[in-house]
């Protein structure tokens, strides 16, 4: 029997494949317990269901014959990408204090595993750590630690976290206005830019969920709600396989986040500061949710956002000036 305790959660849906080296690398580590959930397959979508039970075979072939205790949660309707992911950690959570969260899609160095576990173990009782994150993109290091602390506005495909954390998750945000949201980012120093473009994004959760295919957004949201912080490794520790192609979210071939080789982190040497590396968070924004928005790009968006408040102001909508 191994001795990595920590259980894993894997969240799945219908790429065999990709769920093959997610799988292969989880199994290398010899857990204890792995959580397996799979969205069921689209109405009316054949391939989908093909695929859906090419994934549950993978899932069969890696395991049987293993020390690993499976637990599996298999949808029968599809859920989404928004609370697919949602139903999945309410039912790791509701049986786990704390544990790593892998996609289907991020193929994890074997250093994070444990680099995962003992960050776990360490800040469990500290209520201002809300999650751990693998993937690292930066274009520099940061502190004189194996990992930093971060605002946590990273993809989060493989990742830890514990169950007083996500019990106040909040699919909708519902109760929380853009005041409220505007007011947590100042908290962390975030500019008018940046506020702005979650502002906006909570106005999307708000309108339709953003169409139910997002979860991530508004997990961050409820970690600033509560000025919390998140970890970020000076490596990368994760490898995303998946955003080009057939992914849901697709992005083009060569991004920022596609395929970045890991590296080993281990052994860890602790941080000596806490304090979140505001520079690392604006970078990472900036290069990652609103590229291009520097020299001139910045001034016309500052022009263009100063207009649009106006506009929320006075209640005026469309241009100002109507053409006869």
């Amino acid at each position: 029997m191994s001795d990595f305790r920590t259980p894993i959660l894997v969240v799945t849906f219908n790429r065999p494949e990709h769920t093959r080296r997610v799988l292969e690398a989880i199994m290398a580590a010899q857990p204890r317990d792995l959580y397996v959930f799979q969205d069921g397959a689209r109405v009316g979508n054949g391939n989908d269901l093909k695929k859906c039970a090419e994934v549950r075979q993978v899932v069969k072939s890696l395991t049987e014959g293993t020390n690993v205790c499976l637990h599996t949660l298999f949808s029968e309707k599809n859920l989404g990408c928004g609370p697919g992911p949602m139903t999945a950690l309410n039912w790791f959570f509701s049986e786990n204090e704390m544990g790593i969260v892998l996609e289907d899609d991020a193929v994890p160095h074997p250093d994070f595993f444990p680099y995962a576990e003992e960050l776990l173990l360490k800040y469990k009782d500290d209520a201002s750590v809300c999650a751990i994150g693998s993937m690292n993109v930066d274009t520099q290091r940061w502190g004189d630690g194996s990992y930093y602390f971060s605002m946590m506005n990273r993809n989060l495909c493989a990742w830890a976290t514990w169950r007083r954390v996500w019990e106040r998750f909040d699919l909708r945000l519902l109760d929380v206005s853009r005041q409220q949201l505007g007011k947590a980012l100042s908290w962390y120093g975030c500019g008018a830019l940046e506020r702005e473009y979650w502002c906006d994004r909570l106005g999307e959760v708000h309108k339709d969920g953003c169409g139910g295919r997002s979860w991530d957004m508004q997990f961050f949201m409820s970690i600033w709600l509560h000025h919390g912080k998140g970890i970020i490794p000076n490596v990368n520790l994760s490898s995303n396989i998946g955003t080009v192609g057939e992914a849901t979210h697709r992005m083009r071939a060569g991004n920022l986040i596609d395929n970045v080789p890991t590296q080993p982190v281990l052994p860890l040497v602790h941080p000596s500061s806490c304090e979140i590396q505001r520079e690392a968070d604006r970078q990472f924004h900036f290069r990652y949710f609103e590229p291009g928005k520097s020299g001139w790009g910045k001034a016309k968006t500052h022009y263009h956002l100063l207009n649009k408040r106006l506009k929320r102001l006075v209640g005026h909508q469309g241009p100002w000036l109507k053409r006869k």
